[in-house]
């Protein structure tokens, strides 16, 4: 005849098993924690303005100057293009650094039907901003 482990140890086992799983637990979350503090204080400072926006009739090309008004250095960026038809085309500059207090310039193929930019931080989604299509030199109001 065979006999289990005593409740008495099985008690102990499963004590032992929690607290090791606990303590798992306890070192991941305060990593986690520590990490995502730590981005959070670095976007507080994040800030991202669209300076001007261009649009050349001629060539169809826009060209954003983008300038980095927070404290910290930005790295990626996304430019989404919103369309009178309601389409929108997106295109990431992943390799683009903008020291803060800085400005860089970037140029895309778009069409007159432009209506909305919004470009937006990579690194910190909210260091962000958006030109409607009056805040569009070469596409707002035209004189005739």
């Amino acid at each position: 005849m065979r006999k289990g482990i005593s409740p008495l140890i099985a008690v102990i086992m499963l004590i032992a098993f929690t607290m090791i799983v606990a303590g798992i637990l306890a070192g991941w979350a305060t990593q986690f924690v520590t990490q995502s503090r730590s981005e959070l204080q670095f976007c507080a400072r994040a800030q991202l303005l669209i300076q001007r926006a261009y649009f050349e009739n001629a060539s169809n090309q826009l060209t954003l100057a983008l300038f980095n008004t927070g404290d910290v250095p930005l790295s990626g960026f996304a430019v989404r293009l919103l369309y009178q038809n309601q389409s929108i085309t997106s295109t990431k500059f992943e390799s683009m650094n903008i020291s803060y207090q800085d400005i860089k310039t970037v140029t895309l193929a778009t069409d007159d039907t432009l209506e909305q930019v919004i470009v937006q931080s990579l690194q910190c989604r909210g260091a962000q901003d958006m030109v409607g299509r009056y805040d569009i030199q070469g596409l707002g109001f035209r004189a005739f």
